[in-house]
């Protein structure tokens, strides 16, 4: 008489391992541990850029401190702002877009 097993049937498949769906709850919990901590938070650098509605925004490293160019397409204007400790943002310098641009085209032209 032969034997035979039906690995289809219930009584035929091993028992499921529950070891691996802790294993991968465990490794999604701790990316989200590490993640909200904050432990791989970078400073800012001059490739980081973004646009917010009318604000285009870049940082850059200015020696000791963190430079902020805000660009206002709404009022036509550039703001440079510099961190002050790493804490607060003062403003070193405002400009109207219009007469940057005359500047630079008067200097490309040789004027002064």
């Amino acid at each position: 008489m032969t034997r035979t097993t039906n690995t289809d049937s219930p009584r035929g498949r091993s028992p499921r391992q529950p070891g691996w769906l802790w294993v991968s709850a465990g490794v999604l919990a701790a990316m989200i541990v590490v993640q909200g901590s904050g432990v791989f938070e970078s400073p800012a650098l001059a490739e980081m850029a973004t646009t917010s509605g009318s604000f285009s925004m870049l940082t850059t490293d200015g020696g000791n401190d963190e430079i902020l160019v805000v660009v206002d397409s709404r009022q036509e204007s550039l703001m440079v702002y510099r961190t002050v400790n790493n804490n607060d943002l003062v403003l070193l310098e405002r400009e109207e877009l219009s007469s940057l641009f005359t500047r630079a085209r008067a200097r490309a032209m040789g004027g002064p």
